[in-house]
């Protein structure tokens, strides 16, 4: 776990990309850049800059059968906060034209996209995306009108990677690769979009005066999960409060037959053991049960503090247990070429 946090520091300050490119969940096909994480959810987005409407992305859970949506980006902020029924039209080559109103679309301002949703996705617009060269996107609302163009080459060979990735090749409910196998079970992980998917009780922790009461929505949007333990058991990850600019603090929760109680991280300061209801910029790998922090000491990451822990099952409910820790203090000057490695880092635990 802790190799995949050595780069060069010349990389990071380069770029994010080629760590994003070496993930098994992240590829590019042409314009397309796809993308998977291992709730088995993905997507596929591309981007124009300086169309008007200069973001188009399907994105599909890894539940069996989960519809696939579709999430627009204009660039007129009329067309999100504006009067008036919207409507879209999609158009691919000389084909037919599709038309969408009404309730199969959501606006959101906070995160300036328009999620659109229905049949009519998987049953006709997926296969046209596959087979055409140009889809053009008009969006209308009131007297506000907006359009553009969005080449669709690579987008063949996304579908395909994403049905390959949440295994649905063959499958009657693949995307491109569809065969006449029943759907797959569910995976024990799902994602959380929204505050209306957690319980009632995981949602308090998010009201005014709770403990993640400062946490905006748009933050659980790829970041935050649920892993089903056992039937009445399930283990919540989720941000929690408003974090710096390249630190964001998380919590995790344990829903019990109802009962909701926060999980601690061990641990060490100044030499001795002790417990934190949130840690920074946190992974968790459900398959191992391995849950991974780095704090960083600025935005670079040369320096901060790297911790892992494992979950353990004991007689009083799911616990974390440290596994190692490590910290470096900042050095004064950046040394570009330095191969940044937490696991050579001074190790506060263990001791010995």
């Amino acid at each position: 776990m802790l190799s995949r946090y050595t780069l060069s520091l010349a990389a990071l300050l380069a770029s994010t990309l080629p760590a994003l490119a070496a993930d098994s969940g992240y590829r590019e096909f042409k314009a397309w850049q796809v993308s998977c994480g291992q709730t088995l959810s993905c997507g596929m987005r591309q981007y124009i800059s300086g169309s008007a409407v200069s973001g188009f992305e399907l994105r599909r859970s890894g539940a069996p059968e989960a519809p696939v949506v579709l999430i627009l980006s204009p660039d007129d902020s009329n067309i999100l906060e504006g009067d008036g029924e919207l409507g879209v039209t999609i158009a691919i080559d000389d084909g037919q034209t599709v038309a969408i109103s009404g309730d199969a679309i959501t606006a959101s301002v906070e995160a300036g996209t328009l999620e659109l949703s229905g049949d009519f996705i998987a049953n006709g617009l997926i296969s046209a995306l596959k087979d055409g060269t140009t889809a053009t996107i008009a969006i209308t609302r009131g007297a506000t009108s907006v359009q553009g163009d969005m080449p669709l080459a690579g987008a063949a060979a996304s579908l395909l990677f994403i049905d390959e990735y949440q295994k649905r090749v063959g499958h009657v409910d693949a995307m491109s690769a569809k065969g006449d196998k029943a759907p797959n079970p569910a995976p024990p992980v799902s994602d959380i979009r929204r505050l209306s998917d957690f319980p009632e009780g995981v949602r308090a922790r998010f009201a005014a005066g709770g403990e993640c009461g400062e946490t905006e929505e748009t933050m659980l949007d790829g970041n935050a999960l649920a892993h089903k333990l056992f039937d009445e058991l399930t283990l919540y990850v989720t941000p929690c409060g408003m974090g710096g600019a390249y630190n964001m603090p998380y919590a995790v929760f344990v829903d019990s037959y109802g009962t909701v109680s926060t999980l601690a991280f061990p641990m060490m300061r100044d030499g001795a053991p002790s417990a934190a209801t949130v840690a920074y910029n946190l992974a968790y790998d459900y398959e191992t049960g391995l849950f991974s922090a780095f704090f960083k000491g600025r935005g670079i990451g040369d320096c901060g503090t790297y911790s892992e822990w494992k979950l353990s099952e004991g007689g009083v409910g799911p616990q974390l247990l440290l596994v190692t820790e490590t910290f470096r203090d900042c050095p004064e000057e950046v040394d570009e070429n330095e191969e940044i490695d937490p696991a050579n880092w001074p190790k506060a635990w263990p001791l010995n």
